[in-house]
């Protein structure tokens, strides 16, 4: 082949090079992310909180759609048919045109079964309340043979028997009994303690948690009780409520 040929054929060559790189960059920089939207993203909004009937005009803006599961959950703290749960996560990036999964907070909370707290100790009432997703509402204390047992439970003014649907949340009134002409108490020591054991131990006592601060102190441990009034070992009357001052992140 001579010298003519041979410059020839690289040339080609080198033409045929150029042009299978440029279709390749057209192909995947250009027509690629033309087809499959690639580049166009946008980040997903917290839509926890937004009312069903505001999801339209939130989401549309962002060019994304959503989709409500079949699934509920319920809180208290939001309006009923406001989004609760929310996949992907508030912040993440996505295609337009993506579908965000939104959980609503349901109408009424799920029901649940009454627990059974009579006879039973202040603390097995707390424990059963709290596994139930139910509260501890007011205890009035009452004199009878045995000490810090409930006597009755009661739930909007009326005693609730066990086994009783109730709205999951609901308050329970308690009547415990305080033994036989005990009226004064000694307050307990509740230092160094987490905030629930305290609570309980109050309970225990005939006692409750009146107004409770959170304060900042890097040398206690976060959740506990660094502080007390009225102060540990003071005589105080049945049914009064302790402050405490708990540590905080």
């Amino acid at each position: 082949m001579n010298q003519k040929k041979l410059k020839k054929l690289l040339k080609h060559l080198v033409c045929i090079f150029c042009l299978s790189i440029t279709l390749l960059y057209l192909f995947f920089y250009i027509a690629l992310p033309y087809i499959t939207h690639q580049g166009k993203v946008v980040q997903v909004p917290d839509l926890t909180g937004i009312h069903l009937d505001a999801l339209d005009e939130k989401l549309s803006k962002d060019h994304l759609r959503y989709v409500i599961t079949d699934n509920s959950g319920y809180s208290a703290q939001l309006p009923p048919f406001t989004v609760l749960q929310q996949f992907p996560a508030a912040g993440v990036w996505v295609k337009e045109n993506r579908k965000i999964y939104l959980t609503l907070n349901a109408e009424y909370p799920p029901l649940v079964s009454m627990p059974n707290l009579i006879e039973g100790s202040i603390r097995h009432a707390q424990l059963l309340l709290k596994n139930k997703g139910l509260k501890l509402g007011n205890i009035k204390y009452v004199p009878d043979i045995t000490e810090y047992t409930v006597l009755e439970q009661w739930h909007n003014g009326h005693p609730i028997a066990s086994g009783k649907p109730i709205y999951k949340g609901s308050k329970i009134d308690l009547v415990i009994s305080a033994g036989l002409g005990q009226q004064m108490v000694e307050v307990p020591d509740l230092t160094e303690k987490p905030l629930e054991e305290a609570n309980l131990i109050l309970l225990e006592r005939g006692m409750r948690i009146g107004m409770l601060e959170h304060v900042k102190n890097k040398d206690a441990t976060i959740g506990t009780v660094i502080r007390q009034n009225p102060t540990p070992g003071e005589k105080v009357p049945l049914g009064t409520v302790i402050h405490l001052w708990v540590v905080k992140v």
